[in-house]
This record gives C-alpha cells, sequence and structure tokens, in this order.
C-alpha cells in the first residue's frame, strides 16, 4: 500500500507557515503604530524582531516534509525531504508506536497529524497539514493492524474527529454538533 501527498518545496512550507502569522501580528503592530500616534521606529523594530524570530521558527518547521508512506508486510517505508533534499526511513512496525499529535491553528481550526517513534527514529506526517484525513485514518488503522494493537478511548476520540474532518467537517462544526443534525 502506498499513500502519498503533494511535494511542496522547502520554500513553499516556509511561505506557509510565516507568511499568514507575520501578516497578522504585523497588522496588529501598526494598527497599535496608527492608534498611538508614535514614532514609527519603536513599531518598525517591533515588526523587524518579531519578525526574524517567526521566520527562525518557520524555517525550523518546514525543514522535514514527508509526502509518500509505503506499508509492505510489518515495514513502513517513509519517503521524505530535509530542505529539498530526498530521503527514505525504513521503520519496523511491529517495534514502533504511533501517536495523534494535534496543533492549533487559530481559532476553532485544529489540524491533526502522526507521529512514528522508533527506535533510533522519529517521523510526523502531516506537519505540514498537505495529508488528507482518510489517508492518515488508513495509515493509522494498518499500523494497529499489523502490530496487533488495539486502539485505546483515547486515539478513538481523535480518530472519530479525523473521520468527520474526512467528510468534509470543520473543526467548529464538530464543536458545535453541526455534523449531528445533517
Amino acid at each position: 500500500m502506498i499513500l502519498t501527498t503533494k511535494y511542496l518545496t522547502f520554500w513553499t512550507r516556509v511561505r506557509r507557515e510565516f507568511l499568514t502569522g507575520f501578516l497578522i501580528v504585523s497588522a496588529i503592530i501598526l494598527y497599535n503604530y496608527i492608534k498611538e500616534k508614535n514614532e514609527f521606529e519603536v513599531f518598525g523594530q517591533m515588526i523587524i524582531g518579531f519578525g526574524l524570530v517567526y521566520m527562525a521558527v518557520a524555517l525550523f518547521n518546514a525543514r522535514t516534509f514527508i509526502s509518500e508512506v509505503k506499508i509492505t508486510g510489518d515495514k513502513m517505508i517513509v519517503t521524505g525531504h530535509t530542505f529539498d533534499t530526498r530521503w527514505d526511513k525504513e521503520i519496523d512496525i511491529k517495534t514502533s508506536d504511533i501517536k495523534i499529535k494535534s496543533k492549533g491553528h487559530g481559532r476553532g481550526n485544529v489540524e491533526y497529524y502522526l507521529r512514528i517513534i522508533s527506535d533510533d527514529k522519529t517521523v510526523d506526517i502531516n506537519r505540514s497539514f498537505t495529508w488528507d484525513y482518510s489517508s492518515l485514518l488508513t495509515i493509522f488503522h494498518e499500523f494497529k493492524r499489523i502490530k496487533g494493537e488495539k486502539i485505546i478511548f483515547d486515539e478513538k476520540y481523535f480518530l472519530d474527529i479525523m473521520e468527520k474532518k474526512a467528510n468534509g467537517f470543520s473543526t467548529w462544526d464538530i464543536a458545535s454538533g453541526k455534523e449531528l443534525r445533517k
């Protein structure tokens, strides 16, 4: 079984990580500048300082990208990119663990990714949030099936949310119970 997502170059990933947050915070700082009618020097330095810190965080977060997962037997071969250099890691499913992780993206929006922890490797699938939830659910269920583990209560909760997101519901729809009314 081979599951893939669209490959994004390193600079595309950086731009996605950096641009929105930087523009929002810059707009807030500029609004305060206009409101306070102070010298622009202080506010300009705040924007530059925040921009440099935020860019460093964006570069760190965008450096690794997983584009393909291949499951054969009891092995998982993960194809990824560090910056734009391609690599493959082979993971023995029987000696590894899989966890569902989440990251908030603003008010009422939570995205999910999978973390696979092996002896000397940790791989995050969907950290750039480009994978579709159907593929993530397939990877998770196949991993558990091959390993022979049952799905625990905490995982079931996250899997239900991911399944609803795969069916087109937003985090806000799920939290407000909209998917129950349809």
